[in-house]
Parts: structure tokens; C-alpha cells; sequence
């Protein structure tokens, strides 16, 4: 009998380890970028420079946020680049789209050169550096 109970014990042991690993492992999956993988890709909007979708949370259920990608996007020369700011001040019609080949999301934009006289047509891969972090979209 006490050698049943200390299997017992064992197993309740070991699947509490088991449950709380794969709750890190599962919480900080949706912290590491790609957030078209747990947002809702067909509601996706872009109103001026902020992303706005519903994420789901860890708890199953989602919720609606946004992010300003004026903070972590701008336009150099022309060309949509992470790490600038400001992109929507010198960059016109403006949206989300997805890549047919990896169902990735892009941000698609014309971008004004430095000179001021041209634009041109740029993309940007959002899931390199959008996270869902718990339902919220944040910058990594």
C-alpha cells in the first residue's frame, strides 16, 4: 500500500511539473513575434499608423488591441525601416496585407524618397517584430 501511494505522489509530482512547463512554454511562445499566428488575421485594420486586431489571451479568451507602428516603423528614403520613426508622416495609402507564398503579414505603403519628389512603393514583414504578448500587441 505505501509503495501505491508513493507512485501516486510521484505521478501527481511529476504532472504539476509537466502542466506549469508547458504553461511558460505556451506563454512565452506568444511572446516571441509572429502575432498573425494568435491574432485575428481577417479583422486586422490600419487607421493612420496604428495596428488594430484581436488577440487571443492565455487564457483561451481574446481580446481587441492596437499598436502605434509610428513608434518602431519610419521611411528611409523610400523604404519602410524597423528601428526609425514616424513612417506615416511621409508615407501614403497604407494597409495590412498578407504574402500568398507564407501567409506572412506585411505592412504595404508608398514611401516618399529624401528628396521629396518621388514615392515608392515599400513592405514591411510585421510578424519580424509584432508580438501578441496575453492578448496585447507589442514591439520586440
Amino acid at each position: 500500500m505505501k509503495k501505491i501511494w508513493l507512485l501516486l505522489r510521484v505521478a501527481t509530482v511529476f504532472l504539476f511539473a509537466l502542466v506549469v512547463s508547458l504553461n511558460f512554454v505556451v506563454n512565452q511562445a506568444m511572446a516571441t513575434g509572429e502575432f498573425s499566428l494568435s491574432c485575428d488575421k481577417d479583422n486586422i485594420e490600419i487607421n493612420g499608423s496604428i495596428l488594430s486586431t484581436s488577440c487571443q489571451k492565455s487564457n483561451g479568451g481574446s481580446q481587441q488591441t492596437s499598436i502605434d507602428l509610428d513608434q518602431y516603423i519610419g521611411n528611409l528614403d523610400g523604404t519602410l525601416s524597423w528601428g526609425k520613426k514616424n513612417f506615416s508622416q511621409t508615407c501614403k495609402n497604407i494597409a495590412p496585407a498578407q504574402l500568398l507564398s507564407t501567409k506572412q503579414l506585411i505592412l504595404v505603403a508608398e514611401c516618399e524618397t529624401a528628396a521629396g519628389d518621388t514615392y515608392y512603393p515599400s513592405e514591411l514583414e510585421l510578424d519580424a517584430h509584432i508580438t501578441n504578448s496575453d492578448g496585447t500587441l507589442k514591439y520586440e
